[in-house]
């Protein structure tokens, strides 16, 4: 070193410049997109240039040391109190070291100085090592020229370690130009991060590389951050994990991840309460695009399985759940008819071929798909449903029009055609029907005007049930020929058939009747007295046969495959469904149909309504 730097610029100085001076911060430059593991072959840049260093060239100062003991002893205590002021080198006053070298080179066989030597040296090795490490190359080569003369042993190892820095200084000042050119994280090899961290490698913990790093790291979280905040998470997340990758992992990243994880979370959750509104409106559309979004920008977010659920059953029953019993409110008072969700699905419907009994227009057997589930009417319509209709509207049903229905006569145990009798009437035609019996004497046009009814005072699509809809919900997923099986049941009958336990008030007995059933009873009874069906209908298998929807066809040929009523406008003829209270144990199969005139009134026919979901 220099003499004129020797007192005024003691080595304490240079400790302070050490701890307080910081590098120089560059201006960040636009981030590269490519990481720099995806950014293909690797380019090399040719070697930085690097400065020669110069020879080290530091003397002490020169102090004269007489013999007396005396003096030595005070020679030894201002280097004992210059090395605890901290001030290890100098001439004006002497630091620690030149004190230590004059006593050494006064009488090599000084223990005390040779000690004081050793700890003063091993004090400029740490400052020499941090300065290093800071990159501060002016100080560390200033400190290697004091050391040179302090410990001339490890001198080698200094040189080699100041010629590190300066390649790694070298390295630094190219990854700022790469910077400067945008080439952060890209081309492989040749970015601004692989600069900083070859000059890592060179010196091990340099400061100025790791600032480089640095402020790599805050130009990614920056951009990370504006990336969500305009909802851009994916985008957002790979910036951080680029970020992750400088392995400085530092308490900005950690929060930067937790912020970016709070934001996915928000935003989730707003877009999973839109899902819930469209879901209310039955905007299945915008409700299926808000679950994607809330999906993609939070995989893990709570309640995205539960509300896939709900769009998934919304999509087969608005918002109903399968199997669920609801009635619609009416304008002007009162509700419409107890309802239950039938489940979508598919089953085959018709008779399979070899079935005993069936007939010809009971096939071919086909597979229909209910795409949809729908509601179907728990019970049959019944008599003061019916009065509520017309009492509402003044509807005439065609029995009234025509004058006349077919009623049973007990007289003769036939059904016959009757004057006067209408839906008021029983099954006999003549005694007044009860509040819960199941509406008769009404032809399709009726069943149809209530339906009709039912729907305009409801805002619902209320209609009669489809031929196809009907043996779904009898069949309510069983194959057999009858609803309940392939035999006749042994105990509490399922439904209003021709039982042998039937007596008429008379006492007569059906011609062929169903041996061991007894259902207690002889002509329809109040709805609902039998057992719940399969899907949570009552008396589909018997009690009265219904109108559905389709008109008449020969055979299933042709016939829909999505569960739609089969309608030929105008047509003259529609299909009864269901066995009922006069039926044989043939008519009560599941794929049995019966062709009628649409004017057909009966006391062994009546309805129920259907509605879409």
């Amino acid at each position: 070193m220099p003499s004129s730097c020797a007192a005024p610029f003691a080595l304490a100085c240079l400790l302070v410049l050490v701890a307080c001076s910081e590098p120089a911060s560059v201006e960040p430059a636009p981030v590269a997109t490519v990481p720099e593991a995806e950014a293909g072959p690797v380019q090399a840049d040719p070697p930085p240039a690097v400065t020669p260093l110069p020879a080290p060239n530091w003397q002490a100062a020169p102090i004269v040391v007489p013999a007396d003991p005396q003096v030595r002893a005070s020679l030894h205590a201002e280097a004992l109190a210059a090395e605890a002021a901290g001030r290890w080198i100098g001439s004006d006053p002497p630091g620690a070291l030149d004190l230590h070298l004059a006593l050494l080179a006064s009488d090599p066989d000084d223990v005390a100085a040779a000690a004081g030597r050793e700890r003063v040296s091993a004090a400029l090795a740490t400052a020499f090592d941090t300065a290093r490490r800071e990159g501060r190359s002016d100080e560390a080569q200033r400190l290697a020229a004091v050391l040179a003369v302090a410990d001339p042993d490890d001198q080698a190892d200094r040189q080699q370690a100041l010629t590190d820095l300066q390649d790694a200084l070298a390295l630094v000042r190219l990854g700022h130009e790469r910077q400067a050119a945008g080439n952060w994280l890209a081309p492989r090899g040749a970015s601004a991060v692989a600069a900083f961290r070859e000059a890592q490698d060179r010196v091990p913990g340099l400061l100025p590389a790791r600032e480089g790093l640095q402020s790599i790291e805050t130009a990614l979280l920056a951009r990370a951050a504006a990336a969500a905040a305009a909802g851009r998470f994916d985008e957002a997340a790979q910036d951080l994990t680029r970020a992750g990758r400088l392995g400085l992992d530092g308490v900005r990243l950690q929060n930067a991840r937790a912020a970016l994880a709070q934001q996915r979370a928000e935003a989730a959750a707003l877009a999973l309460a839109e899902v819930d509104a469209a879901l209310q409106r039955l905007d299945l559309q915008l409700a299926s695009r808000r679950l994607a979004e809330a999906e993609r920008i939070d995989p893990q977010a709570p309640g995205l399985d539960e509300r896939s659920q709900r769009l998934a059953l919304a999509r087969r029953y608005g918002h109903f759940q399968p199997g669920q019993r609801f009635a619609d409110a009416l304008v002007g008072g009162g509700s419409g008819p107890e309802m239950v969700v039938i489940p979508h699905g598919r089953f085959t419907m018709g008779a399979v071929p070899g079935t005993d009994g069936a007939r010809d227009n009971e096939g071919p057997p086909h597979p229909v798909r209910f795409e949809r589930g729908f509601a179907l009417a728990v019970r049959e319509t019944t008599v003061a449903e019916f009065a509520r209709f017309v009492a509402a509207t003044g509807h005439i049903t065609v029995a009234e029009r025509r004058g006349r229905s077919t009623a049973y006569d007990e007289r003769s145990g036939r059904m016959v055609d009757l004057r006067g009798a209408d839906w008021r009437r029983g099954f006999d035609g003549r005694s007044e029907a009860a509040a819960e019996d199941p509406v008769l004497h009404v032809a399709f046009a009726d069943a149809a005007a209530y339906a009709e009814w039912l729907a305009v005072r409801s805002g619902q699509s209320y209609r009669l049930p489809s031929e196809a809809e009907f043996e779904y919900a009898l069949r309510a997923g069983s194959t057999t020929p009858w609803a309940w099986g392939r035999t006749v049941p042994v105990g509490a009958a399922p439904g209003n058939l021709t039982g042998d336990g039937d007596r008429s008030a008379q006492g007569r007995r059906w011609g062929q009747p169903i041996r061991g059933w007894n259902d207690g009873a002889w002509g329809p009874v109040a709805v609902g007295r039998y057992p719940v069906e399969g899907f949570g209908t009552f008396d589909l298998i018997g009690n009265v046969s219904e109108w559905v929807e389709d008109c008449w066809h020969d055979s299933y040929r042709r016939a829909p495959d999505d569960g739609r009523a089969w309608v030929n406008p105008g047509c003259a003829e529609r299909v009864v469904r269901g066995g009922s209270w006069a039926s044989t144990l043939d008519q009560a199969r599941s794929s049995f149909r019966l062709q009628v005139p649409v004017e057909l009134r009966s006391a062994r026919v009546g309805f129920r309504v259907a509605r879409d979901l």
